[in-house]
C-alpha cells in the first residue's frame, strides 16, 4: 500500500484546499491524519488512484514524499507495538510513520513505512498481511 505525506508551512484552510482539490479531481481518500510540528503541518494520506493523488498534489506545488506501506498482523494485546518497534530497532531499520488500521477480535492491522522496506518485509515476514 502506499501513503503520502504531505510537509507544509501551517496556515487556515490547509486541510480544506488539499482536500477541495482532490475532490476536484475525484480522488479517493481512503486515509487521512494531520499534525503540526512547529510552524509546519504534516500530512499523511493514502488516496486512489495513487498516482493521480501524488501529481496532483505536486502540480499544485504541495512538498509531498511517498512511503510505500507494510501491512502487518499483531496480536492487540499492551506491548505489540513495542515488540514490533523493538524487532525493527534490533536490524537499524528506522519507522517512519505508524498507524493501527483495524482491530478485529483479538488482532489489530498495523500499517508502517520505514527507511529500508526490503529488510523490514525480511524481519516482519511471519506478520505480513
Amino acid at each position: 500500500m502506499k501513503s503520502l505525506t504531505i510537509i507544509q508551512e501551517t496556515r487556515g484552510g490547509l486541510l480544506a484546499e488539499i482536500t477541495t482539490l482532490l475532490e476536484h479531481h475525484n480522488i479517493d481518500l481512503r486515509s487521512i491524519d494531520g499534525n503540526t510540528a512547529g510552524s509546519l503541518a504534516v500530512i499523511n494520506l493514502i488516496g486512489e488512484p495513487y498516482q493521480d493523488c501524488f501529481d496532483v498534489l505536486t502540480g499544485a506545488n504541495f512538498t509531498v514524499f511517498a512511503n510505500e506501506q507494510i501491512l502487518v498482523r499483531l496480536k492487540d494485546k499492551p506491548g505489540a507495538l513495542a515488540q514490533l518497534s523493538r524487532t525493527l530497532a534490533n536490524v537499524q531499520v528506522d519507522i517512519r510513520n505508524i498507524h493501527i488500521i483495524s482491530r478485529e477480535g483479538d488482532h489489530c492491522i498495523v500499517a508502517l513505512a520505514t527507511e529500508n522496506g526490503f529488510s523490514a518485509r525480511q524481519v516482519l515476514r511471519d506478520f505480513l498481511v
